[in-house]
């Protein structure tokens, strides 16, 4: 029997595990992080410690990697020193991966995102390549995702742009939910401006039972927020199928630190884990290693492992899309963007490169083209959240006491939460070879090893594409009637650190080892048994949320290994 490892239990990792088990390999699949659910392997509902939990979601790191144990490392570029070290564009770090604590948003990638070399020629100073498949190749696994993990959404409501690059045969399993006022509200301003806005396919349930799970309640803990009632269970469900071929072993809160390598070959990986008594050590052997441990955390390992690096991309061509924040602020009515899905509304008009004025403008910048990203409409923020703004503003006027009666009007009037209806702008990021994942010389985790640092800042296609797009979105919500209305570059409310936990490249894919860093199915060049089974081997990053396109891609390249 062909035993495997897979590292890393999310969007990859799951669907790795699950068709390489039911090829009938023996795999053992390593999770960093613990496991917050129940019922994996069994029959009906999953259950979980997750709760409408602010504080341990978002202030206290329960699903996410502590900064101060596993911290990265960032700067805008490689010419100067780290400007932060903590918290860098983490993902969770539990089983399920990203999966866990996403809002579950699943559009496809065009056609000209696999072909954007061909389709639309290189831009100075990216690495802009083609894929070695194209998305009519991928689209079958597009489908069979979309089925298994299940998904709500409404194709007769596409516009026609999205159906003519991102063609589908079939309707989505579920009928969208109930759409959220906030994102109607934004919608309206959408379409008022000449947009195209319709409901956001999402993969969580809108009918009780399917994969025997509870629908979505719409509680409005959603995104970064693990799911109480279990109602997106996304990665689980293939994770499910492959723990009940009782082939696969489980091993959370296990972090791999090295791929043992003999000549061309892996033969195993060195792992540690965290007891009660403290850390402990040991090897696995395998015939096959399959790394899916998300981009960042999978190009450092292969760095801790010495890959082969022939074409010298490894750990390059690091894509983060660069996002606009923006802000509707409604004074005379309450958006209730807090109760819903995290967004119920998408638009997808900014992906075309055709938009009317786009190349006009990018010329007069000295580009060929500018693409826009989705737009994610409707959204919020969390009261911690919105209570630590007010003490910032109360802050500048006494300092010695940003609480008190302002502190609680301004709660409850909520101006920054109840009456804000946001849009986040996934904004295309081109692959750069200046934008990469290295390991840093100073700074260590806490099992002594290097960690990743990042080296990356919106290039001049994405600054570009932001001034094209920044005013069109204050325009969209000023005309769904918002009193204030804001759209700022998303790094400039972060002070440059890299932000919205959408991470591909590193370990690009190709047919030429000269120019790629795995194959057209993910096997790394100059090795025999390693493959790459998450978002690192992206070669453009779409102007998308990704998620969808990792599963598929995973399935795609995982079914090659599989012989099946």
């Amino acid at each position: 029997m062909t035993k495997a490892i897979v590292i890393g239990s999310g969007a990859g990792g799951s669907f790795a595990a699950m068709e390489l088990a039911k090829a009938g390999w023996d795999i053992t699949l390593f999770e960093k992080g613990p496991n917050h659910f129940t019922n994996l392997g069994g029959q009906g509902p999953f259950g979980t410690v997750f709760a409408n939990d602010s504080l341990a979601m978002i202030q206290r790191y329960y699903a996410e990697p502590d900064p101060a144990v596993f911290p990265r490392t960032w700067r805008p570029n490689s010419s100067v020193a780290v400007q932060h070290t903590g918290s860098v564009d983490e993902l969770p770090q539990v089983v399920g991966g990203g999966t866990v604590h996403w809002d579950a948003k699943v559009p496809r990638f065009w056609d000209i995102d696999f072909q954007q070399r061909s389709a639309l020629g290189p831009v100075p100073g990216a690495d802009v390549a083609d894929w070695p498949f194209t998305y009519h190749e991928l689209a079958p696994y597009y489908d069979e995702v979309e089925q298994l993990i299940g998904v709500q959404g409404d194709t007769t409501t596409f516009p026609d742009l999205v159906k003519k690059h991102a063609p589908r045969r079939d309707q989505y399993p579920m009928p969208p939910g109930p759409q959220m006022r906030s994102s109607t509200a934004i919608a309206q301003g959408a379409a008022a401006v000449g947009l195209h806005p319709f409901p956001f396919p999402m993969a969580a349930n809108s009918a009780s039972g399917y994969n025997g799970q509870h629908a979505c309640n719409n509680c409005g803990f959603c995104s970064s927020f693990g799911c109480p009632v279990v109602a997106r269970p996304s990665a689980l469900v293939p994770l499910r199928q492959a723990l009940r071929t009782g082939r696969v072993h489980l091993r959370p809160q296990t972090m791999v630190t090295r791929i043992n390598l003999s000549g061309t070959k892996a033969i195993g990986v060195s792992w540690i884990t965290m007891t009660d008594r403290g850390p402990t050590t040991g090897t696995e052997t395998a015939d096959v290693i399959v790394m899916a441990a998300s981009a960042i955390e999978t190009v450092r390992l292969a760095l801790l492992s010495e890959f082969p690096d022939r074409s010298g991309r490894l750990g390059r061509r690091l894509m983060l899309h660069a996002f606009i924040d923006g802000s509707a602020i409604f004074l005379d009515e309450r958006m209730h963007a807090y109760r819903g899905r995290s967004v119920t509304q998408c638009v997808e008009d900014a992906v075309d490169p055709d938009f009317p004025g786009a190349r006009a403008f990018a010329r007069q910048h000295g580009l060929p083209y500018i693409r826009g990203g989705l737009m994610e409409l409707g959204g919020s923020q969390d009261p911690i959240s919105e209570a630590q703004s007010y003490q910032t503003l109360l802050g500048f006027i006494r300092a010695a006491k940003p609480f008190g009666t302002e502190f609680k009007q301004l709660m409850r009037a909520s101006i920054l939460r109840d009456r804000l209806a946001g849009c986040s702008f996934i904004g295309h990021d081109l692959p750069y070879l200046s934008h990469t994942v290295t390991l840093d010389a100073s700074v260590r985790d806490v099992f002594g090893l290097p960690v990743a640092r990042i080296t990356w800042s919106a290039g001049q296609h994405e600054q570009v594409a932001q001034q094209f797009w920044i005013p069109r979105l204050k325009q969209m919500m000023t005309k769904a009637g918002a009193g204030v209305a804001l759209a700022v570059p998303a790094t400039e409310n972060s002070g440059g650190v890299p932000t919205g936990n959408h991470i591909m490249g590193g370990m690009m894919m190709g047919t030429d080892p000269a120019a790629s860093v795995t194959d057209a199915h993910g096997r790394v060049h100059g090795l025999d048994n390693v493959y790459v089974a998450d978002g690192s081997v992206f070669v453009t990053s779409g102007a998308h949320n990704p998620t969808n396109t990792i599963m598929a891609v995973a399935l795609r390249n995982m079914r090659h290994l599989a012989g099946s």
